[in-house]
């Protein structure tokens, strides 16, 4: 007899994540849980779903992610990366195969990917960079979160109390990334 799957519609009991200074923030030991107030994380945390360790390094592009991560014992990976990669310029075919290095490296199954909050100094690049997201998360079975959502005014930048700098979130904007994340773990 096959084995149930799970129920979705179930909170997942724990997370790891892989980032770069948006998931980091001011976390003084993100790896160990040590979640910072500016880390969507710990609003992840705070939702009921237990923190399993992950990597986030600010300034971090797709590739060092790749190269620098292990696997992790949780029931599902949350990745938000890629906004370095896309202020350097790095073309999205290769953060592809970087986010497939990663996921594989990890080895969770159960994938969640999330857009990348607005970029203050290119905010239509941002849009277009989460759509590539968006159809590389379907084509790959991981799920994909429009976190950055409630970060965005209509013009595609931050809405005003959502960053301090263009660019990371302002720990009222790390709530609405994670409570967005929480909701996707939990909606599955």
């Amino acid at each position: 007899m096959a084995s149930a799957s799970p129920d979705r519609t179930e909170t997942p009991a724990t997370f790891a994540v892989v980032g770069d200074s948006i998931t980091d923030a001011n976390s003084p030991d993100l790896a160990n849980g040590d979640l910072g107030s500016e880390s969507w994380a710990a609003y992840v945390v705070d939702e009921g779903v237990g923190f399993a360790g992950g990597w986030a390094e600010w300034g971090a592009q797709t590739s060092l992610m790749a190269d620098s991560v292990t696997a992790y014992d949780a029931d599902v990976l949350v990745v938000l990366a890629g906004t370095n990669d896309l202020a350097f310029g790095v073309p999205f075919t290769e953060t592809a195969a970087n986010l497939d290095r990663i996921v594989a490296t990890v080895g969770i199954a159960e994938v969640v990917v999330s857009s990348i909050p607005p970029a203050g100094v290119f905010p239509e690049a941002a849009v277009n960079y989460n759509e590539q997201l968006e159809a590389l998360a379907d084509d790959r079975g991981w799920r994909f979160v429009d976190a950055s959502a409630g970060l965005r005014s209509a013009d595609g930048g931050f809405a005003d109390g959502m960053s301090y700098d263009g660019l990371h979130p302002t720990e009222q904007g790390a709530r609405v990334l994670g409570e967005a994340i929480a909701e996707e773990l939990r909606s599955g």
